[in-house]
């Protein structure tokens, strides 16, 4: 073959490769980009063009997935198999919604995080306190709205510990027994607006009530079964999830009469609930999962599920999804909500803090704290752009403040 030949035989073959190529990503713009139902392209930047991924495996837009819904009974019908579930069961499909980034140049995986939080350049350590003999295996903590003071639940003699923002010990209550302004082993805290104070107890499996001096205003027991995690919405109302049940439950208490008036199980199908947070901006509320059982070997899968203000399920996010948009797998430890609604999670394995953004939107991946963490198990958002870390492995409050505010 002369070179001529061999010329025109790369160029036949070059341009057969290239008619491959263009035939391939026609198929792809046609078989996977495009709404089957609508046949309108998805779209990462619009909401209604969001693909949802179906129970049974069929993934359509957002429009179609809410058009297709029964406005009252909300049940869905797949047009593809005819399986019914319910639209709070879809998810984003993120496989479908990268290749729509990757070949229509749409925006970068982290632009659904609003900068209006804590930004995109880190945050600095400003103060720490604590240590072993101040707070003993640490593993809840809150804030007082009103009062600038922290409320830290742990192992020491007083299980509830009450400090300033710079490490002053106020006051403290609890020691362990049985009576009732006693605390066995607790497991998380919160605080209402009104200022009363939410502890679980994992040694009699309950959730108690107290006033900030420490009196025991209520104990609910029988309905629970391993209260663990537990948060207030600007309401006075109080959630918590129970790890063994499987369930998230709102409790509305009247405070003047100290009694339960109200309690709602949200969601009883939950895999292992325990962390959790709930917004003050929307209400909306983030439990984390930990999942278990043959389809999930890893000891340190987590989900994460986003309720609205009335507990209906809006979106998820699981392992699998996590990988799609961050460098390494997530074991979620801790979760809160900053000042613009995004949410903030702690890796209590890989020892770092980062902003999930908006996950009811696109969710994202940025670092916020990335060096000097032990173990974090605890997360609060302040309004003067702050966020305090509870870390168990240092037995200490560390406080950081965004790195534009010097």
């Amino acid at each position: 073959m002369t070179e001529a030949e061999i010329v025109s035989a790369g160029g036949v073959r070059s341009s057969r490769q290239s008619c491959n190529t263009v035939r391939i990503l026609n198929e792809i713009e046609t078989s996977l980009l495009e709404c089957k139902v609508c046949f309108e392209r998805f779209s990462v930047e619009r909401v209604k063009g969001r693909p949802k991924n179906l129970p049974c495996g069929h993934v359509m837009c957002w429009e179609c997935l809410r058009s297709l819904a029964h406005p009252r009974f909300q049940r869905l019908e797949c047009p593809f198999c005819r399986r019914l579930c319910s639209p709070a069961e879809a998810s984003d499909c993120l496989v479908v919604a990268h290749l729509t980034e990757l070949l229509g140049g749409g925006r970068p995986p982290c632009a659904g995080y609003s900068a209006g939080g804590f930004g995109t350049v880190g945050l600095k350590l400003r103060g720490a306190f604590g240590g072993w003999g101040r707070l003993v295996n640490p593993t809840g903590a809150a804030l007082f709205g009103g009062r600038g003071a922290l409320v830290v639940v742990h192992d020491g003699r007083k299980r509830v510990g009450i400090f300033s923002l710079q490490g002053e010990r106020l006051h403290g209550f609890g020691r362990k027994g049985t009576l009732p302004d006693d605390i066995c082993y607790p497991l998380d805290v919160a605080v209402t607006p009104a200022g009363h104070i939410i502890v679980t107890d994992a040694g009699d499996r309950s959730v108690k009530v107290f006033t900030s001096a420490g009196r025991n205003l209520l104990t609910v027991r029988e309905t629970f079964k391993l209260p663990w995690g537990t948060d207030a919405d600007g309401s006075n109302r109080i959630f918590v999830t129970d790890a063994d049940a499987g369930t998230l439950s709102r409790l509305v208490v009247d405070f003047c009469t100290n009694l339960v008036t109200g309690h709602h199980v949200a969601s009883s199908k939950l895999c292992c609930p325990r962390e959790i947070a709930s917004s003050k901006l929307t209400g909306s509320v983030v439990v984390v999962e930990h999942l278990r059982g043959w389809e999930h070997r890893s000891s340190t899968a987590t989900r994460l599920k986003l309720f609205d203000s009335q507990l209906r399920l809006l979106s998820q996010i699981d392992t699998f999804g996590f990988s799609l948009v961050a460098p390494v797998q997530m074991n979620v430890s801790a979760v809160a909500f900053d000042s613009e609604d995004n949410v903030i999670a702690a890796d209590g394995s890989r020892r770092v803090v980062v902003c999930l953004g908006k996950l009811r939107e696109s969710p994202s991946f940025i670092p916020l704290i990335n060096q000097g963490l032990g173990r974090p198990v605890g997360l609060i958002c302040t309004a003067g752009n702050m966020l305090v870390v509870l870390d168990s492995s240092e037995q200490a409050v560390k406080i950081y403040k965004d790195g534009r505010d010097q």
